[in-house]
């Protein structure tokens, strides 16, 4: 299933831009409202001051709303630039049937849901109550036909499944240790096309960075190399000086790179 991938097209616009931000949520279209069933809660937040975004830090003043989800009175969410610019290239790459840990406010699936080439969207979420509330508030969307949802524990859930792109996110926190454990575990239960989980793209980047990439020993895509290109020329702001790689962020340990690195060699990324 995963022959050709690496020839896989540029990303066409910077997802690293704030019109592309403003113009994702606008597409998500959630409308304005507010949500708490027992220890589930989405609310609407506007950001003030330091808000990183994606691969390095950045300051924003910004009046635009934004919604944020909150389980168990912990921050699980919100739809800010680095959450977007995260999944760009997740949602860039999804086709065919598309597998997905973690729902979240529905994001990745419904952008994903609404390109001609991907088919289906299974979602794995372990809470009930918020699969009712995405259905719920996104119940006139075409993009609901092709999603289709599997409830449980995704580790338990997701095996036996043949599908053609993979975007695990069901981590509250960027990068955990489970997520190299993730990796073997949902490859060998499932016949996977190719896998994809949020924090990827830092982790490439900084094996780059830490020149621990030896040459074919990955089969970088032209996708990925465009989405860093889009981030080294994308300009910080209208007011500071510099393109956003120039506030890039190195903080991975050494360690945890290596072990990363040894469950990526074996496939396309």
């Amino acid at each position: 299933m995963s022959t050709g991938w690496y020839r896989e097209k540029q990303l066409p616009v910077s997802p690293f831009s704030d019109k592309y931000w403003k113009a994702e949520l606008k597409a998500y279209g959630l409308r304005k409202s507010r949500y708490i069933v027992e220890h589930v809660s989405i609310d609407w937040f506007k950001i003030q001051g330091r808000c990183d975004d994606y691969l390095n830090v950045n300051m924003r003043f910004d009046e635009t709303p934004l919604p944020r989800l909150g389980i168990n009175g912990h921050l699980w969410m919100s739809l800010t630039p680095m959450e977007i610019q995260s999944a760009a290239l997740a949602i860039f790459r999804a086709k065919g049937v598309v597998a997905t840990g973690g729902l979240g406010l529905g994001y990745f699936a419904l952008r994903a849901a609404a390109k001609p080439e991907v088919t289906k969207v299974i979602v794995f979420e372990s809470e009930p109550l918020l699969v009712e509330w995405f259905k719920r508030m996104f119940k006139d969307r075409p993009e609901l036909a092709k999603i289709e949802f599997v409830e449980g524990d995704v580790r338990k859930t997701f095996k036996g499944y043949k599908v053609d792109f993979v975007f695990m996110d069901v981590y509250s926190d960027m990068l955990p240790e489970a997520i190299i454990k993730d990796a073997r575990l949902f490859r060998r239960k499932n016949e996977v096309g190719r896998y994809h989980f949020w924090g990827y793209e830092k982790v490439i980047l900084e094996l780059m960075a830490n020149k621990m990439l030896k040459y074919g020993g990955l089969l970088l895509g032209s996708d990925i190399h465009s989405y860093f290109k889009h981030w080294m020329t994308t300009p910080y702001g209208e007011k500071e000086s510099g393109m956003l790689s120039e506030y890039g962020r190195i903080e991975l340990p050494m360690d945890f790179l290596r072990r990363a690195r040894n469950v990526l060699v074996d496939f396309p990324v």
